[in-house]
């Protein structure tokens, strides 16, 4: 496996717990799931704290600025959870081409997840997503759904259908 790609794990994505919870990391499993779509797609490579150019935004998030409750393991470009319903733990992570500036993917994988086989259940490609973040669980009201936007806006929220999910404003 590519040094790089675990050493970017290794600083960015502290190991998360399984479950339904919502977080901001992934588990062993979930890193090695993005870890082999990465190595199938040699192009992208994991998005970090620094892509989004919203230091002081994900500072706001992880301290809960404004009376909103802590998020102290915070990174805009990943999420964890039951984004879909079933009672199983799903992960979402933003890529980014190393071809081209602001080229961002954000990519979902339901749980449970088939380790070696790394098939994203939705794909929003070709994006410019600097300054935006994933967003799930509280304090939004539940059913929690995963959003991703701008930070201090609506954003887009990925409504399950099916196997997969459709983007809703």
């Amino acid at each position: 496996m590519n040094l790089l790609i675990w050493t970017t794990f290794a600083a960015l994505l502290p190991l998360g717990s399984s479950g339904a919870f919502a977080s901001h990391t992934l588990s062993s499993e979930q890193k090695s799931e993005v870890a082999a779509w990465l190595s199938d797609h040699p192009s992208y490579r994991l998005a970090n704290d620094q892509d989004c150019s919203c230091g002081e935004d994900i500072q706001a998030m992880r301290a809960g600025v404004g009376g909103e409750k802590p998020v102290p393991d915070y990174h805009p470009y990943v999420a964890s959870g039951d984004f879909n319903g079933d009672g199983t733990t799903d992960c979402a992570v933003v890529v980014i081409s190393t071809r081209k500036q602001r080229d961002f993917t954000l990519l979902v994988f339901n749980g449970p997840l088939d380790i070696g086989h790394p098939i994203a259940a939705f794909v929003y490609a070709h994006h410019d997503l600097t300054r935006t973040g994933l967003f799930f669980g509280p304090p939004r009201p539940k059913p929690y759904r995963l959003l991703i936007g701008p930070f201090e806006s609506e954003g887009l929220v990925l409504q399950p259908r099916g196997k997969t999910y459709r983007l809703e404003e």
